[in-house]
């Protein structure tokens, strides 16, 4: 069965670091492959650091729709209504390039196997790539983004003055849409043409080839930088 009906090209197996596909192994016990995906291992051996590595998709709803509605209004008052109107554009597409580079060159670099950094490769994204439906962490943790959101406003007060607001106004509203269109398009799928498209997308980055399609809220960034198309030779399976 496959569970990606009018996705061509996808097997229904992720990875990226190494761990071989379940079932994959000759003689192994063969497992079901849709229920690995969902599975949730720990990150950390600590407990109480372990919970850190979860995050409800309420949360960072919440906080920086909050955050976006404070700044909001505050930026375009300090900024005035034109340039804090351009402001939020620029913060938003600051966003879509971070999402990108980030994405790119710090979640899929290529660690030697065996060595701490392939470990804190694994935890960054690995983990994602292996148990891509794993519902705690299908969102950025808080505690990651409330620390980065708060350094980030703090660096672009200085560089910006009084017009810092409106800039980190755009950055969170690309923030809060990559995170939940990122939740969206494991979990549902999408009824509008462009959520299917971007489901699409990143499921192929997910299950066709993982050095490509880097964009999740913003494929456009891989069209800029060459890595929207073609694919790496992919299994004849259809799915699990």
């Amino acid at each position: 069965m496959n569970e990606f009906p009018g996705i061509p090209g996808i097997s229904g197996v992720s990875g990226i670091s190494g761990v071989p596909a379940p079932g994959g192994a000759s003689g192994a016990a063969p497992v079901d492959r849709a229920a690995f995906r969902r599975s949730s291992p720990p990150l950390v051996r600590w407990r109480s650091l372990e919970r850190l590595t979860c995050q409800h998709p309420s949360g960072p709803l919440v906080i920086f729709t909050s955050f976006i509605t404070l700044l909001l209004p505050a930026g375009l008052t300090a900024s005035g209504t034109v340039t804090g109107v351009a402001l939020v554009l620029v913060g938003y597409a600051a966003w879509t390039l971070t999402e990108y580079g980030v994405h790119r060159g710090l979640f899929h670099w290529e660690a030697a196997p065996g060595t701490a950094m392939a470990r804190l490769h694994w935890t960054l994204h690995g983990h994602h790539h292996d148990h891509p439906d794993d519902r705690r962490r299908l969102v950025m943790p808080l505690a990651v983004t409330i620390p980065v959101a708060l350094l980030l406003c703090g660096l672009s007060r200085l560089v910006l003055g009084t017009h810092w607001m409106a800039f980190m106004a755009g950055y969170a509203i690309g923030y809060l849409l990559y995170d939940m269109i990122h939740y969206h398009v494991h979990h549902h799928r999408p009824r509008s043409r462009a959520g299917r498209a971007l489901r699409r997308w990143h499921m192929l980055h997910h299950f066709a080839d993982d050095s490509r399609r880097f964009g999740v809220s913003a494929p456009w960034w891989d069209l800029v930088f060459g890595t929207a198309g073609g694919r790496r030779a992919v299994g004849s399976e259809a799915g699990p």
